[in-house]
């Protein structure tokens, strides 16, 4: 009875010195977290990687093809380059001491960059600026895994659902309290109306535009609208181009986005001040040029373009 247990023994290991062992592990079921990748074009940012469910590493990710759900022709933006400017390593950009475009331009470099990479490492995404050009919609793609075991091909792993980006942050809308008057009235402070919008998607600029109870607007080139001491204005966050005053508003070219890109210490929401002098108004409930109005609003533009900004003060009228 033993001799048979010692040969059936005997008999089991050498088929299993026999059998192929299988080198390493690939998983059938490697996946991203979300199936549905969002991202916001124009903005540079990385999104998560693939995971690895069990599979043996390292593991290397070739993106094989990318396509739009709806079965039309990729766009070409998903393949051309287009000319930007980069931080140098180590450099950012100050407001207060790049003051011109060419103490800006010093501390990057010009290339042209794709509109995303694919990291073949953990197959996660960056999106970088250029990402602006991309026409919305959902992309599907396939992925091709491979490592120690061999590779596989992940048919439609993830969709890539290109969105408009929030171009504007709306931080604070105007308050216009009645300061620095030329008597002791005071008519009180009052909420105002703040519109933002983006003219372009072109160019750096924002035009300001200041306005009365009945959408007359004050005329800057004239003195009615001035800064307000050393509070922050548009100059107080791009020193690059002196503001432009014309008879209906003040335009600045920031020249690089975000804008403003830093706040200003002791104040918060990237502030704005400017003033309507007491000669030029009515506030309602005060003598006429009894007090001066004081818009103070925030915004903060995320990409580059040209906007305008419209300031409403509804306790104002233009005399």
């Amino acid at each position: 009875m033993k001799y048979i247990l010692f040969t059936a023994l005997a008999v089991i290991l050498l088929v299993a010195g026999c059998t192929k062992v299988e080198n390493g592990f690939l998983s059938d079921g490697i996946r991203y977290k979300s199936p549905e990748i969002f991202i916001s074009k124009g903005i540079t940012a990385r999104y998560p990687g693939i995971l690895f469910d069990g599979s043996t590493p390292p593991v290397r990710f070739e993106m094989l093809d990318i396509r739009p759900v709806d079965g039309s022709k990729l766009p070409a933006a998903f393949t051309t380059k287009y000319p930007v400017w980069v931080f140098k390593d180590m450099m950012s950009f100050n407001p207060d001491t790049d003051t011109t475009v060419a103490l800006l331009r010093a501390k990057q470099d010009s290339l042209n960059e794709s509109s995303f990479e694919f990291n073949p490492v953990n197959g996660g995404f960056l999106f970088k600026t250029p990402s602006i050009n991309l026409p919305n919609g959902v992309y599907e793609f396939d992925v091709k895994a491979t490592n120690v075991n061999g590779s596989k091909i992940y048919k439609n792993l993830a969709r890539l659902h290109i969105t408009d980006p929030e171009y504007i942050r709306m931080t604070e809308v105007p308050v216009i309290p009645g300061f620095d008057s030329v008597t002791n009235t005071f008519p009180g402070q009052v909420n105002g109306t703040m519109e933002l919008k983006q003219i372009s998607p072109t160019g750096t600029k924002v035009t300001l535009k200041i306005m009365d109870k009945n959408g007359k607007l004050f005329n800057p080139r004239n003195g009615e609208v001035i800064v307000r001491g050393n509070r922050p204005s548009f100059t107080s966050y791009a020193k690059f181009n002196p503001v432009i005053v014309t008879d209906t508003a003040l335009i600045t070219d920031y020249a690089i986005a975000p804008y403003p890109s830093k706040l200003i210490p002791g104040y918060a929401n990237y502030l704005i001040y400017y003033r309507i002098p007491a000669w030029f108004i009515k506030m309602d409930g005060a003598a006429p040029k009894a007090w001066s109005a004081n818009p103070r609003f925030g915004f903060q533009i995320m990409i580059n373009g040209t906007y305008e900004v419209i300031v409403k003060l509804p306790n104002v009228t233009k005399l």
